[in-house]
């Protein structure tokens, strides 16, 4: 396995899997300037052909995933001149990186170990898969910084679990703990804490084996629904349709289909 180390972050490659974990474990892995900058910097690493991934996973190191945005170096650096305020630092630093997060081209899969708050709840919307430790919450702070949402949490929060539901985490500031996030919707899987570890990284390297390209396609697909019109819709399923029938994998899938043979995909 290769470990590339960036600020307060690693980025792990084990094969077909590319591993971001957000490693300030004293600070619950608060998001500051840098640690958004070195996410973008390993983002592109995982973008390199050369790289192979076909999965990415997101996590934290110690007993949080990311506790939002580190307020106080972000402060700092306004104060220094690299961000005049909050409202310049959300969008030429923390809403780029949202963007490239979103536009990843493989699976991602969003391992919550701990408190997701804030930007690492948006973080943890962008992704495909989303398993969480039984310990694991959920919180939306803003409220309580009286302050606006940011990171796409109003556009994200209301699409995956309803604007009602929505409207009451961002509103009233309350704690989602895991297993009632499971119940709404919001995650695909609880693990108990003991066990999340294995659980997580089991999930992350079945993407990693899985059909590559038409996975991409699917995480694509869902994006662009939150935004299309039907027709609109159907034309982008036709294309992506055309682009995965042109592939190795589809190949291989037709060929052994009705059979009870197991194709291994390459990912091509």
């Amino acid at each position: 396995m290769e470990v590339l180390e960036f600020d307060n972050l690693r980025l792990e490659l084990d094969g077909a899997l590319a591993t971001l974990v957000l490693a300030d474990p004293e600070r619950l892995n608060a998001l500051s300037m840098e640690m958004v900058d070195a996410i973008q910097a390993a983002l592109l690493e995982v973008a390199k052909p050369r790289r192979g991934v076909r999965a990415l996973m997101l996590t934290g190191d110690g007993r949080a995933f990311c506790a939002g945005a580190n307020m106080m170096r972000r402060r700092t650096e306004a104060a220094g001149g690299k961000a005049s305020s909050a409202g310049n630092a959300v969008e030429s630093v923390f809403h780029p990186m949202i963007r490239r997060l979103r536009d990843v081209e493989v699976p991602v899969i969003a391992a919550v170990n701990g408190p997701f708050v804030g930007i690492g709840l948006a973080m943890t919307l962008l992704a495909d898969y989303v398993i969480a430790a039984d310990t694991a919450y959920f919180l939306v702070p803003f409220r309580n910084l009286a302050s606006s949402p940011d990171s796409g949490l109003t556009w994200l929060l209301p699409r995956a679990i309803g604007p009602a539901r929505a409207r009451q985490l961002v509103m009233r500031a309350e704690r989602l703990p895991a297993p009632d996030a499971l119940a709404w919707g919001m995650i695909n899987e609880v693990a108990l804490a003991a066990d999340f570890a294995e659980a997580a990284r089991k999930v992350a390297q079945d993407f990693a084996a899985g059909p590559t390209i038409a996975l991409g396609q699917m995480r694509s697909l869902f994006q662009q629904g939150a935004v299309n019109g039907f027709d609109a819709h159907l034309e982008a399923e036709a294309r992506a349709v055309r682009k995965t029938s042109r592939t190795q994998d589809n190949a291989a899938a037709v060929r052994a289909f009705g059979s009870k043979e197991k194709v291994p995909f390459v990912g091509a």
